[in-house]
């Protein structure tokens, strides 16, 4: 299973809003697997987006990343407590928040389990940043 049609990003415009914002504002954090960008979307929920690029490996790797990668913020978004409210900035009034999550070349010899690990890391920096 996937994420909702309603929680993702999908439009190249959505994208760029999230990359740009993201970078002026500081709501971003990056390790060798990941960049992660996050801006508030003004909706009640989270969108996620993945931007995986041809420079991590042909296409059976790009969409086993991809499969991967949504996996772990679905798993993330039903969670209950800590994690979803990493996601959902509870914080921030209830307001959700657009994330683009960006594959590095690394990301492609990485595990799950280091995957969900770099993911769970950048999310709480990014939270810390908002």
């Amino acid at each position: 299973m996937g994420l909702p049609a309603d929680n993702r990003i999908r439009r190249p415009a959505d994208f760029r809003h999230v990359l740009t914002r993201g970078r002026r504002t500081g709501t971003r954090a990056e390790d060798r697997l990941l960049l992660i960008s996050a801006t508030p979307n003004g909706r009640p929920g989270p969108r996620i987006g993945l931007s995986v690029g041809k420079r991590v490996g042909g296409a059976v790797v790009r969409n086993r990343v991809k499969r991967r990668l949504r996996e772990i913020f679905r798993e993330i978004e039903v969670a209950p407590a800590s994690a979803a409210a990493i996601v959902e900035g509870a914080d921030q009034g209830g307001a959700g928040w657009d994330i683009v999550a960006t594959a590095r070349p690394a990301a492609a010899e990485a595990s799950s389990e280091e995957l969900r690990a770099s993911v769970a890391r950048l999310m709480v920096k990014v939270k810390s940043r908002r």
